[in-house]
């Protein structure tokens, strides 16, 4: 019996990337004085300024001239066309730089971080166009804006995808289809899809359109540090198709067996198609054809259909089963250079749901090739987001949350005004995740069945432990506990108080050891990030010292007076009143990075999360 999915499953593409070695500059070419590789790197929110130290694997723009000028623009070796490309990248508090696909189309990059509504110019920006001819105050034309600001604070690490499609030209080099940013993502955040580009942008190196030209980064506007660099280019040559037969049979046939039974119909078709069935169901229909590969290489097949099917090639099965048409089923061979016959099944023996059936081929180096007709399989029925936004108050709500691929059932989303928000554990009393920008996603919460019941991020998001933040240890050397049960900790339930701005901050209240924890999180002055109070009251009934943990990570450094830059500069700790007093320890703790401050003698443990 198939089971119909309620939710959209995204079609998985073959993607292997390539990295650019950062040992040295050999991947550039000509970079100016201002370029080196180094080996670390450390920024702080309002430092204009980024520190190097001496190393592999970061990729750094520093002024060493007397100014920055257009010949410290970087190009590199890697010539493109097609592309698509990630990397990570770092700016101090009021740097500018870009990304130029094929030297010709900048993606921006800048410190845009709290503006509230980010223009053509601002980090993740699509940058305009420029032409004097059209007048003072209007040189600047079809720009692409973020849909939203996903720029961490200065000195944080960045990450960027970006799904390039270059021009097309024709034999006789004209234009015949504009260049495209298929998708472009900042820090996990949809930013722009399908966006067409009219002509270059701003800053190119020419205004002469390409099939091909080097990707480029904009060096003379300020510091910037890169790192992770890779890349995935599509230059192989395509398989070709070639006709098939095809035979049409009516019935229940979803064992694909027709045994002695004649077809209703034959004959040959350039692309096998469920419209040449002649019923909504009970049918089968079975194509003969011949794919001829370019190269031996692994070639990813991926079929999709709703009732049953099969795809074989040169008699074996590369994929089969019974499926919703938006599943895809995949499957691989390495197949040899030359022909190729194929053999693709499709049954139906139900009333409900569309004909649907599509079939397809990929290489590492190709984009995905339609063997069937393209309207042969529907188009993903449009889910409608459901979102939660936020307005002068505080907004809870509880869900199941997906947190380190595992559902926690006992979960609730706080929304805060300003932009600020996090996801909390009710069991363990943690932080699960803090994001900044829209608040939530409860779309699988709220549409239709709404089975899955979770709700998602919906902005910049930065991973916590998701552990209570208090415990009893015997010394700063003792492992932290994972988790607290129920008779350790108590959940009490939260309360609304208002703070003196007149907005209402949930307070979440626990016992632990004797202890009453009130736990409350609100928004800093200046939307900087999240400050989390714990207030600590009551006589503890372990003999132990108490320790919070404030932070986890990979690498974690003191990289300012009471400021720390958690797991390889992702976000920011800042100690706050009386916890700023204590001795701070940093320690290694089961192959992770701990940040411990003793409590002793606390009646408050207050900390800010800038990121």
């Amino acid at each position: 019996m198939l089971k119909r999915l309620f939710f959209l499953l995204f079609p998985v593409s073959v993607y292997a990337q390539t990295e650019i070695p950062l040992n040295d500059l050999s991947q550039f070419q000509k970079p100016s004085a201002n370029w080196s590789i180094e080996g670390q790197i450390v920024g702080t929110p309002q430092g204009e300024a980024l520190v190097t130290s001496p190393g592999k694997g970061i990729l750094v723009n520093t002024l060493k001239a007397a100014k920055y000028q257009r010949t410290d623009d970087l190009v590199f070796a890697l010539e493109h066309g097609d592309i698509r490309l990630s990397l990570d990248y770092m700016i101090p508090k009021g740097s500018n730089s870009g990304i130029y696909l094929q030297s010709r189309y900048e993606v921006q990059i800048l410190d845009s971080w709290l503006k509230l509504r980010p223009s053509d110019g601002d980090a993740g920006a699509i940058y305009h166009r420029w032409d004097e001819a059209r007048g003072a105050g209007k040189e600047g034309y079809e720009g692409h804006p973020p849909r939203q600001n996903a720029i961490k604070a200065p000195g944080l690490w960045n990450h960027i995808e970006i799904d390039f499609q270059a021009p097309r030209f024709d034999a006789n080099g004209k234009k015949i289809a504009n260049a495209k940013f298929v998708k472009i993502m900042l820090n996990g955040v949809l930013l722009h899809e399908n966006v067409e580009l009219l002509g270059v942008t701003r800053g190119a190196v020419s205004t002469q359109e390409t099939s091909k030209a080097p990707l480029m980064i904009q060096g003379d506007h300020g510091q910037v540090a890169f790192k992770n660099i890779r890349y995935e280019v599509f230059d192989k040559p395509l398989v070709q198709m070639g006709t098939a037969d095809y035979a049409y049979y009516k019935g229940k046939l979803a064992d694909l067996k027709v045994k002695d039974q004649k077809p209703e119909a034959t004959g040959t078709t350039a692309e096998p198609s469920m419209k040449l069935a002649q019923a909504k169901s009970d049918f089968l229909l079975r194509f003969d054809g011949t794919i001829t590969i370019p190269e031996k290489d692994t070639y990813t097949f991926t079929t999709n259909w709703t009732g049953t099917g099969a795809l074989l090639i040169d008699g074996d099965t590369i994929t089969t089963g019974s499926h919703w048409y938006n599943e895809d089923v995949q499957g691989k061979r390495t197949l040899s250079a030359g022909a190729h016959k194929y053999t693709l099944y499709y049954a139906k023996d139900f009333g409900w749901g569309p004909r649907a059936l599509g079939c397809f081929v990929e290489r590492v180096g190709t984009h995905r090739q339609s063997i069937t007709e393209r309207t042969s399989l529907p188009e993903p029925e449009a889910t409608p987001l459901v979102e939660i936004t936020i307005d002068q108050e505080p907004k809870l709500q509880r869900s199941f949350v997906v947190y380190n691929d595992r559902k926690k059932t006992h979960a609730i989303s706080v929304g805060l005004p300003g932009g600020l928000n996090f996801s909390y554990d009710l069991n363990q009393g943690g932080f699960l995740e803090c994001w900044r920008g829209k608040f939530l996603d409860v779309t699988q919460m709220w549409h239709d069945r709404g089975e899955p019941q979770t709700a998602a991020p919906m902005g910049v998001t930065v991973q916590s432990n998701g552990k209570f933040p208090l415990a009893f240890i015997a010394s700063a050397n003792a492992s932290f506990p994972d988790s607290l049960n129920k008779t350790e900790l108590k959940y009490k339930g939260y309360q609304l108080i208002k703070q003196e701005n007149g907005v209402a901050y949930p307070v979440f209240t626990y016992e632990y050891n004797g202890l009453s924890i009130k736990d409350q999180t609100i928004s800093s002055t200046k939307n900087e990030g999240l400050v989390r109070r714990l207030q600590i009251a009551g006589n503890a009934i372990s003999s132990q010292p108490l320790y919070a943990l404030v932070a986890e990570g990979e690498v974690i450094k003191n990289v300012g007076k009471n400021l720390y830059a958690i797991n390889n500069q992702t976000y920011y700790i800042e100690l706050l009143g009386e916890t700023a007093n204590q001795q701070a320890v940093v320690r290694q703790s089961n192959g992770k990075t701990q940040l411990l401050i003793p409590v002793s003698g606390l009646k408050e443990v207050s900390y800010q999360v800038t990121f």
